[in-house]
């Protein structure tokens, strides 16, 4: 059987890699955020192509109407290639960098959009990063806001729509145990695990 692949979209401070974490660790696989993925571009020779993608960098609205007018389709040709390599190698969680996209309509793949609260969210990223609630809703704010425009810039697509997504989770109600929990079931329900 081909590998699974988990491709996890979220908003700011919705556990995302927590959740994708927990769930890789469940199942006996590896997860790639950011992190992961810098280490592994930083091996090759097309490190600086794929730098800023891997650490979904916010995109310039002038360089994103040229880009755009230049051809779609290259705008994300070698990332979406070393992400596809990557991930053809071994099942794997991959957290954002528009994996959803990349393995939309895939047999072999799960795609999912982790979302919550917005009060709920800042009271997580308030807890990891020692902020005051003001700043922790604005910093999740600029994330999510940096987030669309990535996935916008990279599909042409709407960031966080359902019908983009095999499945989407409220992980504010769910909890992080719970989300994980959830998405096991799903697994289960479409015989991709045991």
């Amino acid at each position: 059987m081909e590998n699974l692949i988990i491709a996890i979209g979220r908003q700011a401070g919705s556990g995302g890699r927590e959740i994708g974490m927990r769930l890789a660790q469940r199942l006996g696989i590896p997860c790639y955020g950011r992190q992961e993925l810098m280490e592994i571009a930083k091996k090759t020779t097309d490190y600086e192509e794929v730098q800023s993608f891997y650490e979904e960098q916010p995109v310039d609205s002038l360089l994103s109407a040229i880009a755009t007018s230049s051809g779609e389709e290259e705008m994300g040709r070698i990332p979406f290639q070393r992400i596809r390599q990557l991930c053809s190698n071994t099942s794997c969680v991959l957290i954002g960098r528009c994996g959803g996209y990349i393995f939309r309509g895939e047999a072999r793949a799960v795609t999912l959009f982790l979302h919550a609260d917005e009060i709920l969210r800042a009271q997580r990223t308030m807890n990891d990063w020692g902020l005051p609630l003001k700043k922790a809703l604005e910093l999740n704010r600029q994330t999510d806001s940096s987030r669309e425009a990535f996935h916008r810039y990279y599909t042409g697509e709407e960031w966080g729509a359902a019908a983009h997504y095999d499945l989407c989770l409220d992980s504010g109600i769910l909890g992080v145990e719970g989300t994980v929990e959830t998405i096991l079931a799903y697994l289960k329900i479409r015989g991709m695990v045991p």
